[in-house]
């Protein structure tokens, strides 16, 4: 992918293209499948069923590795960032580090605050792994790293989970077949999760969503 997501248009026009082409593919294939039950709408249901699944994956897989490489590319010190960040950074070294000691244990944490003030180095290669099989507990310990979960992703996990489900029972051979409104649903709702998802990681952009709040100066004030 490349070290070239530095700025936020580097960012939002390669999201904003990513998206682009993979709504106007679903799109077109949508308006080709008819309208009336026949072997050819069937066939055409099961045919872009997976193909519906292999735009959501991808778009996850790519839209978040462009905000990763961003995130990466500011090289903020450690103090600067959510936890999620630090630990991405610091994760090949605390994982040499052994847990079974109160000595190894001083050692961990000796570690991180001799890091706090250190530039970070976030890795951006292998990290957002859909694991091929994109459920929603995968899916929500990728927007975890990332800080991005909330509470409308929360409410899509049966949809999450139910193209999964559909898009393994097409790809096993199972003569499992899906409705057309039920299709259509599927291809509404995802699209519109892809979306919500661009939306989301552009406002964690722009409010800079990755570092850790600033104390509150004001209230931490001790008064007399």
């Amino acid at each position: 992918m490349g070290k070239n997501v530095i700025t936020f248009d580097q960012l939002t026009d390669k999201i904003i293209a990513d998206f682009s082409w993979r709504r106007k593919e679903l799109t077109v294939l949508k308006s080709k499948i008819p309208n009336t039950k026949n072997p050819l709408q069937t066939a055409m249901i099961r045919a872009t069923m997976p193909l519906l699944y292999a735009h959501w994956e991808g778009f996850v897989k790519i839209s978040l590795s462009y905000y990763l490489e961003y995130v990466s590319n500011k090289g903020l010190k450690h103090d600067e960032l959510k936890n999620q960040f630090v630990a991405l950074s610091l994760q090949k070294k605390l994982g040499t580090l052994q847990e079974n000691s109160i000595e190894s244990k001083t050692q961990i944490i000796d570690f991180i605050f001799d890091k706090a003030s250190k530039q970070s180095n976030i890795p951006t290669k292998n990290v957002i792994n859909t694991k091929s099989n994109l459920k929603y507990h995968v899916l929500e310990e990728i927007l975890f790293i990332m800080d991005l979960k909330d509470v409308y992703f929360e409410s899509q996990k049966d949809l999450v989970d139910d193209l999964v489900d559909e898009r393994n029972h097409i790809a096993h051979g199972e003569h499992k077949l899906v409705d057309y409104d039920t299709f259509i649903e599927f291809h509404d709702d995802i699209i519109a999760l892809m979306e919500y998802l661009k939306t989301k990681i552009e406002n964690s952009a722009v409010l800079e969503s990755y570092k850790k709040p600033a104390p509150n100066t004001a209230s931490s004030q001790i008064t007399g």
